[in-house]
């Protein structure tokens, strides 16, 4: 499983931007385990619970996605088990069985199997009805070993700040061990009901460890919501450095506290939609950020560092963004092309980045790195040229959204010299949004007290 890991751990660490864990420390360092997860970035979910967890997983797939060679090798490595589903084939279910039988030996050798109990991953941010799948292969495991395993089921919640985006975040949060062997007794007596009771459980797990939607219709808005709240309480400056505070608990926050008071009070429903997003589309129009009405405070806004001092360095450092640039942007480019001129499903993007980026990046490294050898003649340059092509290609990325902010932030000093009323009005709206938001989370403790 080193392959699988190293896979998880590149993923990790390479394509998104901060991985935060929380609660690993309810997973047992021994013993079976069956971790469930929600379902919204393909391959790469498991690849985020076996590079969090810290115990070898094994995961069940769909098994069309072993029909190519090259990609069942890809699964096979990465600890995939080919599952047989009705929708897919009809006739192939019988097939199963061998499926379930290596499951229940992943556990007898003590090692782990990954689930997600959805059954389909989608890209939004809503937990679909789990399945009974996971309770059946937990109980059945047990009485076929006579509940000498000791398994336990884990439940995970996998938050993206955006799925498909390179340099994302990633939040993961670890939930309460459920002990199969609770249901020794009436899982005898009573399979269905204990597969059920087990089911259930698993459902309220993962609702309070994601960031889950009901008005599956106003993702787009509340997502603003976030922005904007966060924004105002935690941004330090213009350039997206924000004080140290929990993303989830923030995200869970507002999204909780806005269904709350949207579902008891519908009349405010378009009120809230034609507020937001009102608001979002002027500054798209101006081509502004949301973080530059925040930054501006009382006075004229800023457009450059808050030290002469920073400007002078970020000019310094243009060199190294243009080695950065020269060295990653036609890989970059070829890697776009790939992905978005194809017809491929948003919960598909995020996989598709990673795995032709890498193979594109990796080509493209391979043949800089060749060349700069041939040019040279030294293995040592060709070394620190090589070492240097991943870091230095996250650097011009970095400056490259620095420049872009400084941009908009010039922008913004040119609109608020010429038309001081556009911007009180941007902030005007904007206080309305934070005042509504604040009239939710009121409601929504009230209620709950």
């Amino acid at each position: 499983m080193g392959t699988a890991y190293f896979l998880s751990y590149i993923c990790a660490k390479l394509f998104f931007g901060r991985v935060v864990v929380k609660n690993q420390k309810l997973v047992p360092k021994s013993g079976p385990l069956i971790f469930v997860a929600n379902h919204r970035n393909m391959i790469l979910d498991p690849g985020m619970v076996r590079y969090s967890c810290g115990r070898t997983g094994y995961y069940l797939a769909k098994h069309t996605l072993f029909l190519n060679k090259i990609q069942s090798w890809v699964f096979l490595k990465a600890g995939a088990i080919p599952v047989y589903r009705k929708q897919d084939d009809p006739n192939l279910t019988s097939k199963n069985k061998d499926t379930f039988d290596l499951a229940y030996n992943i556990f007898e050798e003590g090692k782990c199997l990954i689930l997600f109990p959805e059954g389909i991953s989608l890209a939004g941010r809503a937990l679909f009805k789990i399945k009974t799948g996971a309770a059946r292969i937990a109980l059945n495991a047990e009485l076929k070993n006579n509940f000498s395993l000791n398994l336990k089921i884990i439940p995970i919640g996998i938050n993206y700040s955006d799925p498909s985006r390179f340099k994302s975040d990633v939040y993961i949060k670890y939930g309460t061990p459920i002990s199969i062997n609770e249901y020794k007794e009436r899982a005898v007596d009573n399979f269905s009901d204990s597969v059920e009771d087990i089911t259930h459980r698993i459902e309220e797990s993962l609702l309070d460890l994601t960031t889950n939607l009901s008005f599956i219709d106003l993702e787009d808005v509340i997502g603003y919501l976030e922005v904007i709240y966060k924004n105002e309480l935690f941004l330090e400056n213009s350039l997206g450095k924000k004080k140290s505070y929990d993303d989830f608990a923030i995200s869970k926050e507002i999204i909780d506290s806005v269904e709350t008071f949207l579902e008891d009070n519908p009349d405010q429903k378009d009120r809230f939609v034609t507020l937001t997003t009102k608001y979002m589309r002027f500054l798209e129009k101006l081509k502004l950020d949301d973080r530059f009405i925040v930054s501006k405070g009382n006075g004229k806004p800023k457009i450059l560092p808050e030290k002469p001092l920073k400007a002078f360095w970020f000019v310094l450092q243009f060199p190294i963004y243009l080695y950065g640039l020269v060295s990653n942007i036609l890989a970059y480019k070829i890697s776009a092309a790939e992905v978005y001129t194809k017809s491929i499903d948003e919960v598909e993007i995020g996989q598709y980045k990673f795995f032709i980026g890498g193979a594109i990046f990796s080509l493209f490294y391979a043949l800089q790195t060749f060349m700069v050898y041939y040019l040279t003649g030294s293995i040592s340059i060709a070394f620190i040229y090589f070492i240097l092509l991943i870091p230095t290609g996250n650097f011009a990325l970095n400056y490259h959204n620095n420049f872009m902010s400084y941009l908009m932030q010039y922008r913004l000093f040119r609109i608020f010299s010429r038309r001081k009323d556009i911007i009180t009005r941007l902030e005007n709206k904007r206080k309305e949004i934070i005042d509504f938001i604040e009239e939710a989370k009121k409601y929504n403790k009230d209620k709950n007290d």
